[in-house]
């Protein structure tokens, strides 16, 4: 499934956002590995911070792991709290394929416990 955000709104998708960060995120969301991540994954398009995540709903509650828009920066896991935004943890990977980055992300939450 897929949201936009935008404006403080959220919507569901209704046409195709075709941009390097949608298409690195749906690639990787077709190689999750578990069952339950794969069911679970939302992939989270944030028109007002110009950000594309996937979001998986975790024992720790919501957590993101955001799309890099450029090789300089990296992937990060994000658990959005009360408080706001906490980062977790981030890997460099730019030129990583999709099916290795789908693996860290099963080995970050499993590791932790997360899901």
């Amino acid at each position: 499934m897929e949201i936009v955000i935008s404006g403080g709104r959220v919507t569901s998708l209704k046409s195709e956002i075709t941009n390097l960060q949608a298409r690195a995120a749906r690639s990787i969301a077709n190689y999750l590995p578990r069952p339950e991540l794969l069911r679970d994954a939302v992939i989270q398009h944030n028109k007002g911070e110009g950000t594309t995540s996937i979001r998986f709903d975790t024992k720790a509650g919501p957590i993101r792991f955001l799309i890099p828009d450029s090789p300089d920066m990296e992937y990060q896991f994000i658990n959005d709290t009360d408080d706001g935004p906490v980062i977790l943890g981030s890997f460099r990977g730019f030129a990583l394929s999709s099916r290795s980055v789908a693996f860290r992300i099963s080995e970050f939450l499993r590791m932790r416990e997360l899901k």
